[in-house]
């Protein structure tokens, strides 16, 4: 304790600019880099000591830094200029001299910095400085330095020649200290020399005075006697020469009190400047310290502009992420309700999906019916054009019948006009045969084993009509509307086919025609013939066309099919990255609700300090207007505005953690953005997926009539066929 007072008693004569009256004061190690940088420029350059924190307030880390740096560069200057490698009982604790400001370990950095100042280039005007100093100090620094020796050790010669006992810089301070001690009782001496003096000097005054009393009293009596003698001229002689004895002594006395008023106003004046030095000096450093403190307090000031500015842009952000957090419920309700739509549209699947089997059996049995309706159809429109052929061919006979009883009506007529009634005419009727021909060849235009299929396969739906009956009526409407669409379709291909049949049997009949009738047939009959050719080829060219056609659908629905297969598989992926994100989200949310509430805590502390800003900066411009010349803050406001200047910067730090994590928070709040605006990604692209899906089987879900509005797609969609499935 006395080692550290008394080292900073010798660190005040280096006049440093950071204050170190105290240990607190000297904890951040400010004034010892300062003092270093002072004592040897050379190798604690101005570089090294701008590395140095100033303003460190009570910022430990910051104190424990600056000193880690003083200490090292003190070891690196003993062992590059003095070749020694410092003990670990030499070297202080810098932590605890930062936390606690421990003065033990403190007076062991100032003890460096003594050993540093004792071994410089300019020591002996350290060396004066310090016999300057009172004899209880000089004893101490004198204590501190024997104590650095001992602590080197055996080295000690290395550490620093002045330090060695018998080395000559040593002996030379011992000798100038032993001169100035025997100065000072040189001195001492005359003092008590002069004080004997005045001793003496009071004792002959009394003495005089003594002698001038027996002197008045002996004149008394020689006046006395002078009366009884009558010797006057002796008498007025004496008496002229008591009088210039009094008026010498009365000068000399009167000398004395004006020498002595004079000493004793002189120690007043004396005392009063010293008290008012002393004053003035404290005033002085109280000054300073208040300037300090005003110029943190105006950084401060700053730094809480600053973080005003900041937390605008915060409160700005907060508004964003309220209105991002409002999108993201809309969001979450539409995730919930794309959510339940999939959950309605996966149990549609799964009662679709008990059917199905029954309906692939079903629909190969179709596919078996309508190639024998095919086969049958195509018998049938043979038959319907043979008997169009023979209806023809009977009404061109019945016409030429008609023109031969015509002919012969004509004849008889004019025959019986020639035989002049001479002959019974007799009148001609015609057989009834033509009529039941008629509807003989009318009834045989179907073939026997055509009329059988019909009515068999008649007879077949019946059965399978009456079969479908019963319990399960929803199979039956299921595969009933499958059933009408495939018969429509059926229908629709059956009568293009039948057209296309009847177009080609026409022309055949034509060409037949043609070469019957003109087997010498000129140019004009080849090139109809090559037309018919041509027409036939082209109407089979469609049909190719059409079958072609029909092949790609079912190739693009045996794709499509898969397509769907891959989409429910990527579906139930993303519903199951949904469910887990939905529980992230949930976490999140509570998170968030956390954070929200703390950030409200947050802002109302922060408006208390904002309050406790304004009420210290009304005190700073109060002190601001207050520092003149003969006007000083008291020390209570100083301690208040210290005390409240720590409480503002602990809060500033407070407010920078709060600044992280709601940093943290915005981003995490980001990230779940991302995270639901993927979801809902992925929700449209399933919606997507599912109309392309719906598109793709618009031709098995739409019916007749459904089909029929959409023109453009009529054809593309007709031609499909359930032989695939």
């Amino acid at each position: 304790m006395e080692l550290c007072h008394s080292l900073l008693t010798w660190l005040h004569t280096l006049n440093l600019s950071a204050s170190h009256s105290t240990p607190q004061e000297t904890s951040d190690g400010v004034a010892v880099a300062q003092a270093l940088n002072q004592i040897a420029p050379e190798w604690f350059t101005s570089s090294w000591l701008a590395k140095i924190k100033i303003d460190v307030g009570d910022n430990w880390r910051l104190k424990v830094s600056n000193l880690k740096k003083i200490v090292e560069k003190i070891v690196d200057y003993y062992q590059d200029n003095f070749n020694q490698t410092l003990p670990d009982s030499v070297k202080p604790d810098v932590n605890r001299i930062g936390e606690q400001g421990d003065e033990a370990e403190l007076g062991k950095l100032l003890q460096l910095v003594l050993g540093c100042a004792v071994n410089c280039n300019q020591k002996q005007d350290y060396i004066t400085a310090i016999m300057a100093m009172e004899e209880d100090v000089q004893q101490v620094i004198m204590q501190s330095i024997q104590a650095l020796e001992g602590n080197v050790g055996s080295n000690a010669a290395s550490l620093a020649p002045s330090l060695d006992p018998d080395g000559p810089q040593l002996t030379r301070v011992l000798a100038e200290l032993e001169q100035a001690v025997d100065a000072r009782d040189e001195l001492a001496r005359r003092c008590q020399e002069l004080d004997l003096q005045a001793s003496l000097l009071q004792e002959e005054k009394a003495s005089l005075l003594h002698e001038n009393r027996r002197a008045q009293e002996r004149l008394r009596q020689l006046e006395a006697e002078e009366a009884s003698v009558g010797s006057g001229n002796r008498l007025q002689e004496l008496r002229r020469q008591l009088d210039s004895v009094k008026e010498e002594l009365y000068k000399v006395e009167t000398s004395r009190d004006d020498y002595r008023a004079k000493i004793d106003l002189q120690d007043q004046e004396l005392k009063e400047l010293r008290i008012r030095t002393d004053e003035l000096q404290r005033k002085a450093e109280e000054a300073q310290h208040l300037k300090d403190e005003v110029d943190i307090l105006r950084e401060t000031a700053d730094r809480v502009g600053q973080y005003e500015a900041t937390i605008t842009s915060y409160k700005k952000k907060l508004d964003e992420a309220s209105d991002m957090r409002r999108q993201l419920k809309l969001l979450e309700d539409k995730n919930l309700e794309l959510v339940q739509q999939t959950l309605q549209l996966e149990d549609e699947v799964k009662k679709s999906g008990t059917w199905r089997p029954q309906l692939e059996q079903y629909k190969k049995q179709v596919a078996e019916l309508h190639s024998q309706l095919a086969e049958e159809t195509k018998r049938a429109d043979r038959a319907v054009f043979e008997s169009r052929k023979a209806a023809e061919k009977l009404t061109a006979a019945q016409r030429e019948k008609e023109r031969l009883i015509l002919e012969r009506d004509t004849l008889k007529e004019n025959n019986e006009e020639l035989k002049c009634l001479q002959m019974q005419a007799q009148p001609t009727t015609v057989s009834p045969g033509a009529h039941s021909a008629e509807d003989e060849m009318s009834e045989g235009m179907i073939s026997p084993d055509v009329r059988q299929r019909l009515m068999r396969l008649e007879h077949e739906n019946k059965l399978l009509k009456l079969n479908q009956r019963g319990p399960e009526e929803e199979k039956v409407a299921i595969v009933q509307a499958l059933l009408d669409d495939a018969n429509q379709r059926n229908e629709m291909l059956t009568a293009e086919n039948r057209r296309n049949t009847q177009r080609l049997y026409e022309l055949e009949s034509q060409v037949a025609d043609l070469m019957e009738k003109n087997a010498e047939g000129g140019a004009d009959l080849k090139t109809h013939l090559s037309e018919l050719r041509m027409q036939l080829k082209q109407a089979q060219d469609e049909k190719d066309r059409r079958n072609n056609q029909i092949e790609q659908k079912e190739v693009a629905l045996e794709e499509s099919r898969q397509t769907l297969s891959s989409l429910q598989e990527t579906v139930k992926k993303s519903r199951q990255e949904i469910v887990s994100l939905e529980e992230t989200i949930k976490h999140k949310d509570i998170e968030k609700q956390n954070l929200e509430e703390q950030l409200k805590r947050k802002e109302q502390e922060k408006q208390a300090i904002e309050d406790k800003y304004k009420r210290c900066m009304e005190k700073a411009k109060t002190v601001i207007n207050s520092l003149e010349p003969k006007k000083v803050m008291p020390n209570v406001d100083v301690n208040v505005l210290c005390n409240q200047l720590s409480e503002k910067n602990s809060v500033i730090e407070e407010l920078e953690r709060e600044k992280e994590k709601y940093k943290q928070t915005r981003e995490m709040e980001d990230r779940l953005m991302s995270s639901a605006l993927h979801t809902l990604g992925l929700s449209r692209h399933r919606e997507a997926v599912d109309l392309h899906l719906a598109n793709l089987n618009s031709g098995q879900g739409q019916s007749f009539l459904a089909r029929q509005r959409q023109p453009t797609n009529r054809r593309r969609t007709t031609p499909h066929n359930y032989n695939s499935k």
